[in-house]
Order: structure tokens, then sequence, then C-alpha cells
């Protein structure tokens, strides 16, 4: 197979970047299974804990690191976990013993953060590195979160908390301390600094840089004229006329927070770094181009985060503020483009309010584009968006990439009933307003006047006034109108046009011969549809780890949860193998043979899973296209499974709520206690993802009232694939 091309670069191309990917040697933290490392763990010392107390920290912890770990948001060995892992050397130089002792990952998440566990593992964010301003600031993040972990202060933290009665609550936020832990972690992470060298000004830099993180990583004015060409116009009065101020502040209230404000925090600073007289001055010692390349990774990072999470104004932002430095970057071009086409299908599903801030949120120069993007109808969201990417494929003529996402877009807007394009003018805006100026004349008003009652009828008057090349129907706040005149007449863009405008008819076509059937005739109609609809000839498929959830007592059973888990993955590769089916696994316990090109691929698919259901019903654009192309290469199918099996045993329920409308139990000839008959529960739900097009293709659910056994997974599995096997009914 070939590897993912972004694996074993070493010099990163921003002009064209690929998403950071794991390297080396796959650790043992993401191979070993998590009930072993329960056991491994019940072997240190934590006498400020009860045996009680201990069970459950461990058991929460362990599970919540791996399924970090697990989230195919975490990567090692890359560039920054390089970077900060050598910058810990640094910090620890003369502590061998305590550095053997740490792992450092990174984790690609916008939100700026770092947190430290009691195994030993240090996580810090792409969005906290996209934000830094110096090699000193992280250095002063990672004495902090050392401090965390030599003073244990993850155990103590939790032992706070069951004292105050929430020792039932997962341990999911790990980065939550109480003020004196902060305080604490503070102060020995000065010392800690001040000893690798580094400068004590940047201390308190780093407490800005905490205060205003929430923000985009700058803060650049964004020009109204961003969007304008030689072919498109847009006014300024789509976008705001006053600035939108930022509303963080040092010395806010921190009563139900658990962290000490930035202000006291910096006051306890003062405090202690006053205690030290041998400060230096280093800013960096790993050298300012390795700094900064290192924070332009997290950069290029944050623009993928956000389409992911939907979050596409960010995006541009983001986007624009990285085109200053790397205007040739096809990377971000493609993010533009991707941008665009998601933008207009959450306009169409009439959504686009979830992929904006709200008015309320807008603080700084970012407001601009959200204001704006806020202000585009329907029309205008897809004549921009078209504009945009038509400019983006005829300059990028050979880029495969933002060739489909133009094609995908062409295919959209040719269904929308909103698009007609008679409807637009096949002026520019600046022409079409030159004309409308001339037009205002006397001269031109009479000439006009005349022409129109001596030489048209009152239907040619009427089509006139929907005319938008008409000079006296020239309306500036429908700007979108005159900005693809030149498309509209590309024999390209008139051809795609034509062809998806011809497949949608004959699809209507079908629809009203359906509706023209008699009842009996839709109903054998609908019984071939129902006997295909999991029928597409399926040979080969990428299976993506199971995942089982096993409930006890409305409580997730986590050590179950994993067995129960091993037992449908072998069901579903013995199934698959009997329905001829071949499966080609991607998962965490493969991991020790796939190593890290098996790591890689998971975290795309699970990516690609994520952003899915981040999009809610929106069909949007795979964001990692080209590398989810490469494990469709590489295993020669586009199909891909995820599957989920939901378990709940409580004896003596009555009822299921939605679980009991989808099925009733047959009558039973052998007596069964009812209590018995109806602890057990289980959902299982199986969907298939076509990589070819980003879309998920089937869903399959069962439900049964029996405990999940491996041979009653396997069976259940067995009668899915023997379906998709099926060929279709012509």
């Amino acid at each position: 197979m070939v590897l993912i091309s972004n694996i074993g670069n070493s010099q990163i191309n921003f002009d064209k970047y690929t998403t950071l990917m794991s390297k080396g040697p796959i650790p043992e933290d993401f191979t070993k299974e998590t009930y072993k490392k329960l056991a491994d763990d019940l072997k240190k010392d934590r006498s400020d804990l009860t045996n009680s107390q201990e069970k459950v920290f461990i058991e929460g912890t362990n599970y919540a690191i791996d399924e970090i770990l697990h989230s195919g948001l975490v990567i090692y060995g890359d560039e920054i976990s390089s970077y900060v892992s050598e910058i810990a050397n640094k910090l620890l130089q003369n502590e061998g013993d305590l550095r053997s002792k740490l792992r450092f990952y990174t984790i690609k998440s916008n939100a700026a953060n770092a947190f430290s566990t009691d195994q030993g593992i240090v996580f810090v964010t792409t969005g906290l590195i996209a934000q830094l301003t110096s090699e000193a600031q992280l250095a002063y993040v990672l004495a902090h979160e050392i401090a965390h972990y030599t003073e244990k202060h993850v155990v103590e933290t939790f032992d706070w908390k069951t004292q105050n009665g929430r020792q039932n609550d997962r341990i999911e936020r790990l980065s939550q301390y109480s003020k004196e832990k902060e305080f604490e972690a503070d102060k020995i992470g000065i010392h800690m600094y001040n000893d690798a060298g580094y400068s004590v000004d940047e201390i308190f830099s780093t407490f800005d840089v905490l205060m205003y993180s929430y923000l985009p990583f700058d803060e650049i004015e964004f020009p109204f004229t961003y969007f304008n060409s030689s072919q498109i116009f847009v006014p300024s009065s789509l976008f705001p006329t006053k600035k939108y101020e930022i509303k963080a502040e040092e010395d806010y209230d921190d009563e139900n927070s658990s962290h000490p404000n930035i202000k006291k925090r910096k006051e306890a600073a003062e405090k202690e770094i006053g205690t030290i007289s041998n400060w230096q001055n280093a800013e960096q010692f790993l050298g300012i181009d390795r700094f900064n390349q290192v924070r332009n990774i997290a950069r290029f990072e944050s623009v993928r985060s956000d389409i992911i999470d939907a979050s596409y104004g960010n995006a541009m932002y983001s986007v624009f503020l990285l085109e200053k430095d790397f205007p040739n970057s096809i990377y971000l071009k493609r993010m533009k483009a991707q941008i665009w086409l998601n933008m207009m299908l959450y306009k169409s599903e009439n959504m686009s309010a979830k992929m904006l801030d709200k008015t309320s949120e807008y603080e700084g120069e970012s407001a601009a584009i959200h204001f704006f993007l806020k202000k585009l109808n329907r029309e205008g969201m897809m004549t921009m968006a078209l504009r945009q990417i038509h400019d983006l494929h005829i300059a990028n003529l050979n880029d495969s990439e933002i060739s489909a996402i133009y094609t995908r877009f062409v295919k959209e807007v040719s269904n929308d009933d909103k698009f007609k394009i008679e409807s637009f003018s096949k002026k520019s805006f600046s022409e079409a307003a030159n004309d409308f100026i001339m037009s205002q004349s006397d001269t031109n008003k009479i000439i006009l006047k005349d022409t129109i009652v001596k030489s048209t009828s009152k239907y040619d008057r009427i089509k006139n006034k929907k005319n938008a090349d008409a000079p006296e129907n020239f309306d500036s706040t429908k700007f979108y109108l005159y900005g693809i005149g030149d498309i509209i007449i590309d024999p390209e863009f008139i051809n795609q046009h034509d062809q998806f405008k011809k497949i949608k008819a004959d699809e209507d076509k079908e629809v009203e011969k359906y509706n023209s059937l008699s009842n009996a005739e839709q109903k054998a109609l609908d019984k071939k549809k129902v006997a295909n609809e999991y029928s597409i000839g399926l040979k080969e498929i990428i299976v993506v780890e199971p995942m089982v959830i096993s409930y006890k007592k409305g409580n997730v059973d986590n050590v179950k949860s994993e067995k129960l888990e091993k037992d449908f993955a072998s069901a579903i590769e013995s199934s698959a193998k009997s329905a001829g089916v071949t499966t080609y696994s991607i998962d965490s316990r493969s991991l020790i043979n796939k190593g890290t090109q098996g790591f890689n691929e998971r975290s795309l698919l699970i990516s690609l899973l994520n952003q899915l259901a981040a999009e809610d019903n929106v069909n949007i654009f795979p964001v990692d296209f080209q590398l989810l192309n490469e494990i469709k290469n590489n295993y020669g199918t586009s199909k891909v499974m995820f599957s989920l099996v939901e378990h709940d045993y409580s004896p003596n329920i009555t009822g299921m709520g939605v679980f009991s409308s989808l099925l009733l139990y047959p009558i039973l000839f052998v007596y069964v206690p009812i209590g018995i008959l109806t602890g057990n529960n289980t959902q299982m739900n199986v969907l298939i993802l076509d990589l070819e097009n980003g879309i998920i293709e089937n869903g399959i659910n069962y439900y049964f009232k029996d405990s999940p056994k491996k041979l009653q997974l396997g069976a259940h599995m067995y009668d899915i694939f023997k379906k998709l096997n099926t060929e279709p009914i012509n």
C-alpha cells in the first residue's frame, strides 16, 4: 500500500499543505487495551484516595484519556508534538527521571488548551499553538502542566470533588482544578521556567494569550473590498458600519470558575517572580524559524478544524489571515472552495445560523465576515459562492479537488429552484451601473420612453421589468445579479448545468409517472424498492472499529463495553466472510500490526464521520478529500462501515421508550419471568458510507431483547452483509 502522503515528510510545504499526521513508531498509549492499563494503574500509590475512590478514579481517568487518544483528533511524532517534546527536554534537562515518565501529544482542536494527566500524558491543542507569539510562552504553559502532574493535582482535585458529593461524575474535564491548585502550578512552573533560562517578560504575555485565546489567532481588519474583482462588486452596505469591541477582561468575576481570573494570576506570578534574582532573557532556544513553522502548521489546522465543526465564518477569516503570507497555497484555495460550497448548502437548507456567530457574540475584526455572510440572502450566497468557486476552478484547472467542488456546486445550483440563469445580467456590476447612469440623463429618458411606447407591447414591457440587463432595472442592492455574467455563457458551465437539469427533469418525470399509477401498481414498485434498499452488490468494505456501549443501572460499564467491542469486531469479520464480503479492518486493536499508517487512516475516517455528524443532514463536501481518495485507492473500495451497539441491562423494566415502538416481542410458549425477559435491551446500528461522494449510503438498525453475545451479533451482521452483498433487482 502507498503511505498517506503527509507521512514521512520532514519539511512542511505550506503551498501544498495536507493535514498534520502522526509519524514514527506508534506509542503503547495507543495500542494497549484500557482494561489492561487499569490493572497497571492500580499498582501506583495513591494514599490520598480510599480504595473505592481509587477504583472510580482509575477507571474514569483511563477511559476518558483513551477516548481522547482514539478520538481521531490526537497525533504523535508530528512536527508540533516533536517541538513540544523538545521544549520539555529543555525544561527538564536536569530531571531525567521525571522526563522519562512524560509523553506529549497534540490534539487537533481550536480550543486553546493544554492539560496533563495522572498517567504522565500531556496534551497540547493546535488552537493554543496558533495563538502563541514565542517559544517561551509555550514553555511556561508546559511548566505549569508538568507542575500539575508532579503535585498530583488530578488525584487531589478528584478527592476534593468526591468530598463535595461529585463522586459519580465522569472524569472528562481533566484540566479542571481548584483555584489553589492553579496558583500552585503557576508558582512551581515559574521556577521550572526560570531554571530553563526563559525570559520573565514572556510569563505575563502568556497570560494575555490565554485571556484572548477565544478570538481568532490574529486581529487584522477585514477589507470590504476583499471579494471584489473585475467581475463582481460587493457594496460596502453589506458590511458593518461600526467596530465590535473585544469584551475580555483581566479582572472578571471568577467566583463560579474553576480557574482564578487573569488579574489574580498575574499578581500572584509577579509576587513569586520577585523572589527570583537570576532571570535570563531568552524567548527562543529552538529558533524563531522553527517556532514560526510550528505555529503556521497550527494555524493551517485551525481552518480544517473550523470546517469540520461547520464554523465557516471563522474558517473564512482564518483563510484571509493566512493568504497574506501564503498567497499561492493550493490548500487554502481548496479550503476556500469547500467553505463556499458548504455555506451554500447550509443556506439552501435554511440552516445558515449554525455556521455563523450570533450577533451578540460579535467581537473584534472577524465580526465583519460574519456580518456580511449573515446579510447575504439565498440568491446572493449562491452567486457569491459560484463566483468564488468558478474563479478558483479556472485558476487551478488541474486540481482534482477544486474541480470536484466546482462540479458538485454546479449540480446543486442546477437543482435549486431559486437559481434561474435568465434572472442574471450578462453585464458586470460596473457596466450595468454605467448604463443606468447614462439612462438617467434627460435625453436618454425621452428616447427610452418613446422607444418603449412605439416598439413594445404590454407583454414586452412586463418582461423588460424582469430583465436585469435593462438599464432602468439596475438595482445596486441586488449586486449578485451582475456577478456571474461571464459564467452563465461559459460553455463548460452551460454543458454541466444542462446535463444536471436534464437528470433532475428525468427524476421529476419518474415521480410524476409513479403518482399516476394505481395503488396496486405503486405497492408493487414500493415492494421492489424495499427489496433493493440495501442491495448494493457489496464485495469489499473498510470496517472502522465498532463501538459498544453497555449500561448497567443507568451507568456505562466501561470494562464490559470494551470486551463486548472486541467480540463485536470478531463477529463482523467472521460474518462478512461467510456472506462473501471481504473486510479491511481499521481499528485500535490492529494498530500493533498496522502501525502509524493504520492509525492515520482511522483518524481520517473518524474525522469524516465527525464532520458528517456536525453538518446534520446537509450533504457536505469531505474536508480531507485528497487523503480519503488515497485510502480508497489503497484498499480498492470506496465503501466504509461504521457501527454501534448499545446494550442496557435493567431487570424489571416495563418499557424502553423509543425501543418499545420498534418491536413487539412474539408470544412465548415457554414461561420466562417478565423481569428477566425485559432486562436486556440491545440496539445495533450500522452506517455504510461512500468515500467517492462522502455521503451515507445506507443506515441499518436492529433491536433485540437479549444480551449482545458474539453469536447473536454475528447472526445479525451476517444478515446485514447478505443484504448488502445482493445485486439490485432491475
